[in-house]
């Protein structure tokens, strides 16, 4: 009696043991199939991201830089001129426009007089 009872434990440690082996390989798979399909999901959506990045740049006509003389009239301030010649596609701030007018004039402060002339930049896809 004593061999029959522990053989049938060990009969029911085997099985339980059995199918404790089939549910982790059962979730190891499914583990792996959730995972397969996250990173094919991930790698397409950079796939078609990247296709249409491309696809909405429209081809940029060059364009070419110039300098121009302004007269500045009473009450214009540098960020007047950087608003009405400043082109944003080549300058990150109106801050960058502004240093760079200074720059070309020399100038040491913001101030700006009435009948003062300023060479400004600006940009133009026309061939001048």
């Amino acid at each position: 009696m004593y061999t029959a009872d522990m053989m049938a434990r060990t009969e029911i440690r085997r099985v339980r043991r059995a199918k404790a082996l089939r549910q982790q390989k059962a979730r190891r798979k499914l583990f792996l199939i959730f995972f397969l399909t996250i990173v094919v999901m991930f790698g397409i959506g950079v796939g078609f991201g990247t296709l249409l990045t491309r696809a909405e740049e429209p081809e940029k006509e060059p364009a070419y830089k110039y300098y121009t003389d302004i007269e500045i009239q009473k009450g214009d301030t540098l960020w007047d001129v950087a608003e009405a010649y400043m082109d944003s596609s080549y300058y990150m701030e109106k801050s960058d426009y502004i240093n760079e007018v200074m720059s070309i004039n020399r100038m040491v402060t913001d101030q700006l007089t009435t009948g003062q002339k300023l060479i400004v930049p600006y940009y133009s896809t026309q061939v001048k």
